[in-house]
């Protein structure tokens, strides 16, 4: 058994009152999201650290695997920080189109719509 599947009483204990909370949450008027920003707020205290550099492993392997731990701001802050980064450095057309098609791939519908519908409006002529 490893040191994570060791379940003490006070694991338990927390694992029975976040079930309630979730329960009485999700009975709530956006009781979900609410739940869901208090337990982000709470995975901040026990975030994924920087992502990783190993010179001879594959990066986007690597990527990946820190993605899947990182929590929801990690994610938000490092994306933000590169993206902002990418005009004062060389960066090929094609990745920019990478890197778009994954953040559209991600949006719902509903603001897929809005997007597309503000470009049109812009793009219009006068």
């Amino acid at each position: 058994m490893s040191k994570h599947e060791i379940i003490t009483p006070a694991c338990e204990a927390m694992k029975m009152h976040l079930m309630a909370a979730v329960e009485i949450a999700q009975a709530q008027q956006g009781g979900r999201q609410a739940i869901g920003e208090a337990l982000c707020a709470a995975l901040d205290t026990v975030a994924g650290g920087a992502p990783r550099y190993d010179l001879f492993s594959n990066m986007r392997e690597d990527a990946a695997f820190w993605a899947d731990v990182a929590t929801p701001a990690e994610l938000e802050i490092y994306i933000a920080a590169a993206l902002h980064r990418i005009p004062r450095v060389t960066f090929a057309e094609r990745a920019r189109k990478r890197l778009f098609w994954a953040l559209w791939e991600t949006m719902p519908q509903t603001a897929k719509d809005g997007f597309l519908g503000r470009v049109q409006k812009e793009a219009a002529p006068p």
